[in-house]
């Protein structure tokens, strides 16, 4: 799955939303990804869940956005992770006019959540930037 044409296919405004989770590992090629998560503004949110073009999901108390492979997040900050979809696009690392949550935050985003699977991102995370760091 190429997650740079899946997000262009959706057209959203530049400024309104990120690419979270594992999206940009895939980018980076350092794991393949099932789906593409995206943060969006309260605003853009709001405009896609009226157009009724998007499949609902309530989980955790919320309710995400589904259409094909690709799921969009209501709220990106929790009780235990404080980034705003504001914070995370400002932020954002671009690709290809494509912004993807930064490696930093996707870090503190994975450290956040916990699940078995971002214990084992946060492990090729931590040595991807440390190759990083020890090549620069």
């Amino acid at each position: 799955m190429n997650i740079i044409t899946e997000v262009k296919k959706l057209d959203l405004p530049l400024g309104q939303y990120v690419v979270i989770g594992s999206g940009i590992m895939a980018q980076l090629g350092l794991r393949e990804a099932n789906d593409v998560d995206i943060a969006v503004t309260a605003n853009l949110y709001a405009k896609l869940r009226a157009s009724h073009e998007w499949e609902e999901e309530e989980r955790y108390g919320k309710i995400f956005l589904k259409k094909d492979v690709v799921e969009i997040n209501p709220r990106l900050d929790w009780e235990s992770y404080s980034t705003t979809a504001e914070e995370a696009i400002a932020s954002a690392t671009i690709f290809d006019g494509v912004p993807f949550m930064n490696l930093n935050e996707l870090l503190t985003f994975k450290r956040a959540l916990g699940r078995e699977k971002d214990l084992r991102d946060i492990v090729v995370l931590e040595e991807y930037l440390a190759g990083r760091v020890d090549n620069a």
